[in-house]
């Protein structure tokens, strides 16, 4: 799995730099997070934005006089990374936004640095109600599919940390559209054996002759390609959406809860 991500990160960033078209809005989960993150790489995009952006968006992301601030996290025309990097690589028709003559990891270094932009704003903005959003969490399931300093379950993504990854942003739009970035790693497989048998879970790993998945009890199974009737490969989030189910202070609440587990630390 990790080398066919691999093999993404170059295929995509070959085509961005051979001006090829990029991904359509509508391929859901193809691409998550960028694939140049290291500090070094958030160094280069801090140096490029400053050299090549901060004329409109300001010195530090926070806007200018011909750019919106890009520090929230909440971006005018789509906030995933696949969204900012069309932004960056095609501009946007009618603005001062041009796009820009970069190749593909360049694209994903300003993209890293932004993203680190947003999460250090990000953590001084949590105002929820931590007690309030345990509450919510507990009751809406989520510990069922979700890893919370080492307690839950393994269907979804672990969520001790999140804060340090994604921006309020992001999660905000992972609660109330959760669809709209889906990472290969939580891809699921619905299939049929030959002798009728309906196999279902997570996608752990393929190869050209088999597939690993995890089922929903957590057993990890192995299975021939040749012995299927017929797959599918499900792209969508089994999790629901919590659009008209979470007003927005509510949302605040269950962020201000996972805030109080940052990475590699026990639960307070």
């Amino acid at each position: 799995m990790i080398a066919a991500r691999f093999a993404l990160f170059l295929c995509l960033a070959f085509c961005l730099g051979s001006g090829s078209n990029l991904l359509s809005a509508q391929d859901h989960g193809s691409i998550v997070g960028t694939p140049f993150s290291t500090p070094a790489d958030e160094k280069t995009g801090a140096d490029s934005f400053r050299s090549q952006c901060a004329a409109c968006h300001g010195l530090h992301g926070e806007g200018g006089s011909n750019g919106p601030s890009l520090i929230t996290g909440a971006f005018r025309h789509g906030g995933s990374d696949e969204a900012l990097l069309r932004t960056i690589s095609r501009g946007v028709s009618g603005t001062a936004m041009a796009a820009f003559p970069l190749n593909g990891k360049e694209i994903w270094q300003l993209i890293a640095f932004l993203r680190s932009v947003n999460r250090g704003v990000a953590a001084q903005q949590v105002k929820g109600n931590a007690a309030e959003g345990e509450r919510l969490y507990r009751a809406s399931g989520c510990a069922a599919c979700h890893t919370l300093a080492g307690d839950g379950g393994l269907s979804g993504p672990d969520l001790t940390g999140i804060l340090s990854r994604l921006t309020m942003n992001q999660i905000t739009i992972s609660l109330l559209e959760p669809d709209a970035d889906v990472s290969p790693d939580y891809w699921s497989l619905r299939a049929k054996t030959k002798t009728g048998q309906i196999i279902a879970g997570i996608r752990m790993n393929e190869d050209m002759d088999t597939f690993q998945i995890r089922e929903p009890s957590g057993k990890l199974r192995s299975f021939r390609k040749a012995d299927l009737a017929n797959y599918e490969i499900v792209h969508s989030s089994p999790m629901p959406s919590f659009k008209g189910k979470l007003a927005a202070d509510q949302i605040q609440d269950v962020i201000a809860w996972l805030s109080r587990f940052p990475a590699e630390t026990e639960p307070k």
